[in-house]
């Protein structure tokens, strides 16, 4: 199975740097109802707000649709997908958690643990499989 992990990178990148971007900005709750003009019509910044957290969703869907055209369908969710899923949950938790935020020495932890635990002896193990 075969994967496009710069994709991956990329999009991923692309979000934080819009989130980060955001709170270099100050955006709080109460900018909402601000407009801008975009192609001659006033866009709220609500509207951009809910299309960036609607469209991950509605390319999520695609992408099964896709996959589901090419007969790739997934019987079950990988195991790398989880790791994923899990993870973006753990960091979306740090947002606005401040400039020392709670656990960051188990996230720290997890860092560690994935690139000199999991990866090396994970690696390991699947070298010497048959």
């Amino acid at each position: 199975m075969k994967t496009d992990w710069n994709l991956i990178r990329e999009v991923l990148n692309a979000a934080i740097d819009t989130c980060e971007g955001l709170e270099r900005a100050g955006y709080a709750e109460e900018h909402r109802s601000q407009t801008v003009q975009v192609n001659g019509q006033q866009v709220s910044v609500q509207d951009f707000m809910i299309s960036a957290w609607t469209l991950p969703e509605n390319a999520r869907y695609e992408v099964i649709r896709a996959r589901h055209e090419k007969n790739l369908d997934l019987p079950y969710v990988p195991e790398s997908a989880r790791i994923l899923t899990a993870v973006a949950a753990a960091c979306a938790e740090l947002v606005g958690a401040d400039d020392a935020p709670p656990a960051e020495l188990y996230m720290r932890g997890m860092i560690n643990w994935y690139q000199n635990h999991f990866d090396p002896n994970v690696q390991r193990a699947l070298s010497s499989a048959p």
